[in-house]
């Protein structure tokens, strides 16, 4: 009998790998992704086979974009920028951290430093993460620089998907112009940076690490 958690839809593949059906596909055909079709005629994707063209992906990316990149991480409170620190320890790239626990300081150093990726902690008020997402997306030095942000305050306040510099702060469009959505903004499921005993999560904290770097092979591709 199959084991469920060694294969993944078409569908689940895609959104592993943030590509659409289509290109899962022709992976599939090039012999990219290893795959197999059930009695039903639906495509089966080997999961193993998926994990090692991330590792292949995430190789590609250190060679073209090199290891180091600076993260700027939002959070709510500074006491827990220890907590944070400790959370990414275990990542293999080079990383330049920044904390900050200000709103104004947040939006100031997003343009001073110009960080590779910035972190948005899921405990900021929504007030907050929607007002910093509202001036991160429109502003000329910040609206090219990806934001990770929790996946439940996206399903609540969709809107902030479409701020774009061709929007309002309600996601409404301009005059003449076409709907688009913001490929800056990247979702994440909240978990706990730590464990009860003071040791890093570890699965959250790779989780966390794989998509950053994913979001910094999207940079590189555009440049």
């Amino acid at each position: 009998m199959e084991n469920p958690k060694d294969y993944l839809s078409t569908r689940q593949s895609a959104r592993h790998l943030q590509v659409s059906l289509g290109t899962v596909q022709k992976m599939v055909e090039t012999g990219e992704l290893l795959a197999w079709k059930t009695q039903g005629g639906h495509r089966r994707i080997l999961m193993s086979s998926l994990e090692q063209l991330l590792k292949r992906r995430r190789l590609g990316i250190r060679q073209r974009c090199g290891d180091q990149f600076l993260l700027l991480a939002i959070l709510r409170r500074s006491d827990t920028f220890e907590e944070f620190k400790s959370f990414t320890s275990p990542w293999k790239s080079e990383l330049d951290l920044h904390l900050c626990a200000d709103t104004l300081e947040a939006l100031m150093q997003s343009v001073s430093l110009a960080p590779d990726v910035i972190y948005l902690d899921s405990a900021i008020s929504p007030v907050e993460q929607v007002h910093l997402l509202h001036y991160l997306s429109r502003n000329t030095h910040t609206k090219h620089i990806p934001v990770l942000v929790e996946e439940a305050f996206l399903k609540i306040h969709p809107q902030v998907l479409k701020m774009t510099p061709e929007t309002g702060s309600d996601g409404r469009l301009k005059a003449g112009r076409k709907p688009t959505h913001n490929p800056m903004i990247r979702s994440y499921q909240k978990d706990h940076l730590l464990l009860e005993d003071g040791s890093v999560n570890l699965k959250f904290s790779e989780k966390m690490e794989n998509l950053i770097l994913d979001c910094m092979a999207k940079k590189c591709e555009r440049t």
